[in-house]
């Protein structure tokens, strides 16, 4: 569960769909800007850099702890998107994170008996939408763009897109100036 929601008392908030953003550390930014548009939407994210004991692990060279608290996130998320741009098949992280996500999204569905419990999702970044993807990274839902991330958004929360658009909680894909125009592929 997001770090920064987790103070909150509210019986909604363990309710939310919680998002494991898995990138490459040089995305982070464009990572960040996806992680306030999901928030704004009312869905909760878990970013790595807002885990206390993985940056602890992290800055003490620890593999074990940095993959427990990896796990860990994965593990207390309903939801998993892998965050591609052309440095992502450089990372190291993001192969596990996708295999045990992967993992973690069966084993989730076998216990729950539901096909929506954790789903695995794929967002392009601008200097990949248009290119194909891995074979790995083909297993998720891909989104490529605002309007496809809109869909999703919809799709997690179980609200009707327009209604979203509406509450000012996303913005429509042919708005001027989207906030996600720097990262995202608006046509798509």
């Amino acid at each position: 569960m997001s770090w920064l929601l987790k103070s909150l008392r509210d019986d909604t908030l363990s309710k939310r769909p919680c998002v494991f953003l898995s990138h490459k550390r040089e995305d982070k930014y464009a990572c960040k800007e996806i992680a306030n548009y999901l928030k704004n939407a009312g869905i909760d994210y878990y970013l790595d850099e807002e885990d206390s004991k993985l940056q602890y692990a992290s800055s003490v060279g620890d593999p074990i702890k940095i993959t427990e608290s990896i796990k860990n996130g994965i593990k207390e998320s309903t939801h998993m998107m892998v965050v591609v741009s052309d440095k992502t098949y450089k990372s190291q992280w993001v192969p596990f994170e996708v295999g045990y996500g992967h993992a973690s999204i069966l084993d989730q569905e076998k216990l729950a008996f539901k096909e929506d419990r954790i789903k695995l999702s794929v967002l392009t970044l601008k200097d990949i939408a248009e290119k194909s993807l891995p074979d790995y990274l083909q297993v998720g839902y891909v989104i490529k763009g605002t309007k496809s991330l809109n869909e999703y958004i919809s799709k997690i929360t179980d609200r009707l897109e327009k209604s979203l658009i509406n509450e000012h909680r996303v913005f429509s894909n042919s708005q001027a100036q989207h906030p996600l125009d720097n990262v995202l592929n608006w046509q798509l």
